[in-house]
């Protein structure tokens, strides 16, 4: 079934993987600030979301049957250094943004690990948000903002990685170039989480918008990895040595924002209502780093190659 699409930040890391993936079978509308950088042709609008009145007109245009809402701030310590801005951004955009849709209209709202307290291991949707950063309570605020503006809303946690359009370079990105080039790099052995590739992400998504469910998921990977596992498992994957890598404690470096310890997640509601595995931090990195080369349009297509399942990483 055909739908209208609303996507925001729409040439994002994610939000260009899910325009990319509905553009070809749906009716799609982008909007961020940023041009556009796939290899096949969408509709995207290039402005700012937080310009005066562009919200309700575009909207009124589109008459959206689903806005998925990738736009946010998320530099934690931006977020931290200047707390307000974090907060006009994840948490008074989505609410204006929830205030304009239509009842029947779906608003995906895309959240983060960031949200938990850091200290239970696998979190269940069930368990308490209590962030711990600047950025983790303006993404909570988020949150509220869309569970108090409409019923008809995915509020989804998650936290993803995979190749951008180069404007910036994201962790993943920022691993994978350390390791191939031989540069020092620290890996916290002390923050741990359960990473997902961000097509695996996209693929549950799509599935997600076909079931009748309504609220809080979680959408990770299977693993609970920290940061030092994740880097040496790449460099494993990758045939990239370690030689450079360094074993270090987050306490040790000089961040704005205090990381919480354990954003784990379970995925298992997910699990059940979309019939996919939450996938294991190796078979995300194979898909990670084949998909170098590849274009938007061939990361997401239908019928991509699948990967044979291997056992979890040890904790």
């Amino acid at each position: 079934m055909t739908r209208r699409v609303v996507i925001t930040g729409a040439s994002g890391l994610l939000g260009a993987h899910v325009m990319a993936a509905l553009n070809r079978d749906h009716d799609v509308t982008g909007v961020d600030r940023h041009p556009w950088w796939g290899d096949e042709p969408v509709r995207l609008i290039q402005a700012d979301l937080e310009a005066p009145d562009l919200l309700p007109r575009i909207i009124a245009e589109a008459d959206p049957e689903v806005v998925i809402h990738c736009a946010a701030l998320t530099n934690v310590d931006v977020c931290e250094r200047d707390p307000g801005r974090a907060d006009a951004v994840n948490a008074g955009l989505t609410r204006a943004i929830a205030r304009v849709l239509a009842p029947t209209c779906l608003m995906v709202y895309i959240s983060t690990d960031g949200v938990l307290s850091g200290q239970e291991r696998f979190a269940s949707e069930g368990t308490p948000p209590v962030p711990r950063t600047a950025y983790g309570r303006s993404k909570w605020r988020g949150e509220q903002a869309v569970m108090e503006s409409t019923v008809n809303h995915l509020v989804i946690r998650t936290n993803f990685y995979g190749w951008s359009s180069g404007r910036k370079r994201t962790a993943g990105e920022w691993v994978y170039q350390s390791l191939r080039e031989g540069r020092d790099v620290t890996l916290f052995h002390d923050v741990y989480f359960t990473p997902i590739y961000v097509v695996d992400f996209v693929d549950r998504l799509l599935a997600l918008l076909d079931q009748p469910y309504r609220g809080v998921l979680h959408v990770g990977g299977r693993d609970r990895v920290s940061k030092e596992q994740f880097g040496r498992l790449m460099a494993e994957v990758g045939r990239f040595s370690t030689a450079h890598a360094r074993s270090g404690s987050v306490e040790d470096a000089p961040l704005a924002a205090s990381r919480p310890k354990d954003t784990s997640m379970t995925s298992q509601r997910c699990e059940e209502l979309t019939a996919l595995t939450a996938p294991s931090c190796r078979e995300g990195l194979q898909r990670f780093l084949a998909d170098r080369e590849r274009t938007l349009s061939q990361r997401t297509a239908a019928g991509r190659p699948k990967l044979s399942c291997s056992p979890p990483v040890e904790p």
